[in-house]
């Protein structure tokens, strides 16, 4: 529910802070007191376009933002995930800066998003009626909801079962329409990925091989340096110099003079057997130089193959990889392919097989599911023109219309083919005639906003749990009515106030006296500038403006008493229905 409203520099308003209260929110003032300013304000922040008129007179940037208490919601939940939103601290908080010159900004939970990123979070979070846009009741599209919440779990398993066979056809069609694309570029295709595969498996390419090859042929292209460094090393360890005296021959010598000298001093042995070591190792060194200069020849055919096969895997990697190693994974995804397409009439017997049989399945269930949606249909529309009668639409004549959507490769039911969704075959619309003689039709075409209202305020009463908005705001739901019908619509407010937070504006005391809290707006003036503020009423605050509502300046201790005494006769009311 929506717990707390800030408003700052919007319109007639310096800076608000309003807390609302679970329960009957009603707001009342004197006209141009600032009512409507604050259902522009919400509005806004349910992502209806923000003009710069809006930002009061003398700034720059008008802030509003709205706080929202989801523990009472865990059902919206899943539906926010989808749009990537995500309660912190169990809250959700909308805010939008309206700036004179320069960038609007719209933040949820304090990220910047889209403003249609709120407009569709707003759409879970509240339900607004009366003369703007935000209008459920105008959007086809959650006719159905508004139907199926009347539902028992029955009729939820039911529809889960619909949804879950939906999908399950729409995937195996979505494969099949792959399947099914042109037989010429099906062969194309064919032909491609063959040629592919024939490249690379005659390359018969291995992991790492380019790495040896690349060094092979370092070797190969300095053969004669090697062989020259080489032989000039061998030489210098193992043959000597112009003098003939190597090094071996050098250290040999130095470790035997130094061996003699052991018998003087001990100390020198481990000397004499370094040396010695040193002799041992640089002889296998000598043996295995002269291995190298064997084997490192010039061998300009073999350097002529290695830069062939380094040009053919750079071909190969240019056309279909980085390295050999996604050369050879493009090679395995494109053998499952050519396979694919190789079987694909017999993978397409199959999957018209399975289509048929979930079709089979899902005809019957949507059918089910379209025979519990009309018996809820004709209880919707019995009871809602029931308290439309009471809200003072007597001539009213409210229908649920539900209907079949035709397509050619639709889902066979009973005969012809239709539209299905995860929701069913159905096309639910509310219809509705205000006047005698007129027949019903869709009520974004005819319905005023105070009648939106009223139509509202009567699928609430009918439906408890309603399309699970946690607060509805009604705008004008007093407009064209008063007397016994005022009250009966007070009583309505009161009983959807019960499993909703409702925030109403009024200008009828039979409506503000069902209020849980109730709030003045009232026009001040500071200096030369005009400005407007909203308070919650105390008590005999409350008894006070209830009073003016009913009697204008007309005030008397009587008519005080008078109205305590209502006050009184209704909190008791409440407090036995809450028993």
């Amino acid at each position: 529910m929506l717990t707390e409203l800030y408003i700052e520099n919007f319109a007639l308003i310096d800076k608000l802070t309003v807390t609302f209260a679970p329960g009957l929110n009603i707001m009342t003032g004197e006209t141009g007191a600032g009512k409507s300013i604050v259902i522009d304000a919400i509005n806004v922040l349910l992502g209806e376009r923000a003009g710069t008129e809006l930002v009061r007179t003398g700034t720059t940037r008008a802030v509003l933002q709205a706080t929202f208490e989801m523990q009472d919601a865990p059902h919206l939940l899943p539906a926010l995930a989808e749009i990537g939103i995500e309660p912190e601290d169990g809250l959700i908080i909308l805010s939008r800066e309206v700036a004179r010159e320069g960038r609007n900004l719209a933040r949820i939970n304090g990220r910047t998003c889209p403003v249609a990123v709120i407009r569709q979070v707003g759409d879970l979070l509240v339900d607004l009626h009366g003369q703007h846009e935000h209008q459920s009741l105008l959007k086809e599209e959650f006719h159905l909801a508004f139907l199926d919440a009347l539902g028992d779990a029955a009729f939820g398993a039911l529809k889960g079962e619909v949804a879950e066979l939906a999908r399950t056809r729409q995937r195996l069609q979505q494969e099949l329409q792959q399947l099914q694309t042109s037989e010429r570029e099906r062969l194309r295709t064919m032909d491609l990925l063959s040629f592919q595969l024939k490249e690379i498996d005659k390359a018969a390419l291995t992991p790492g091989e380019e790495d040896e090859l690349l060094a092979e042929r370092r070797r190969l292209a300095n053969a004669e340096k090697l062989h020259a460094a080489v032989s000039a090393v061998h030489s210098l360890l193992y043959e000597g110099g112009d003098d003939g005296r190597s090094v071996l021959d050098a250290l040999s010598e130095a470790e035997g003079q130094l061996a003699a000298m052991v018998r003087h001093d001990e100390d020198l042995e481990p000397l004499a057997k370094a040396l010695e070591t040193a002799a041992v190792q640089i002889s296998d060194t000598c043996h295995e130089l002269a291995g190298y200069r064997e084997r490192v020849q010039f061998d300009p055919e073999r350097l002529e193959e290695v830069e062939e096969r380094l040009a053919l895997i750079t071909t190969l990697t240019r056309k279909y990889g980085e390295s050999i190693e996604t050369v050879l994974t493009f090679a395995e995804e494109a053998r499952g392919e050519l396979h694919r397409l190789t079987h694909s009439a017999e993978r397409q017997d199959e999957l018209l097989a399975d289509i048929a049989r979930i079709e089979a399945v899902l005809a019957t269930k949507a059918v089910q599911l379209s025979a519990l949606r009309t018996a809820l249909a004709e209880q919707l529309s019995a009871g809602v023109q029931a308290e439309l009668a009471q809200l003072g639409m007597l001539k009213a004549v409210f229908q649920v219309d539900i209907s079949r959507q035709p397509q050619p490769d639709g889902l066979p039911v009973e005969n012809a083919r239709v539209a299905v969704t995860t929701h069913g075959i159905d096309v639910v619309a509310f219809h509705i005639s205000a006047n005698v003689g007129e027949p019903p039709k869709p009520l974004a075409r005819i319905a005023s906003g105070g009648e939106l209202s009223r139509i509202m305020l009567a699928l609430k009463s009918v439906s408890a749990r309603g399309a699970g908005v946690p607060t509805l705001i009604f705008d004008e739901i007093d407009t064209g009515i008063g007397g016994r019908t005022a009250e009966v619509v007070g009583e309505k407010l009161s009983q959807v106030a019960r499993v909703a937070q409702v925030i109403s504006v009024t200008h009828l005391a039979q409506l503000a006296y069902y209020a849980d809290r109730h709030f003045l707006l009232e026009k001040a003036t500071s200096g030369e500038r005009t400005f407007s503020r909203m308070r919650a009423l105390a008590d005999d605050e409350r008894v006070d403006e209830l009073a003016r509502l009913q009697a204008g300046n007309r005030v008397n201790d009587t008519l005080l008493a008078h109205i305590r005494g209502i006050l009184d006769e209704i909190q008791a009311a409440k407090s036995a229905a809450a028993k």
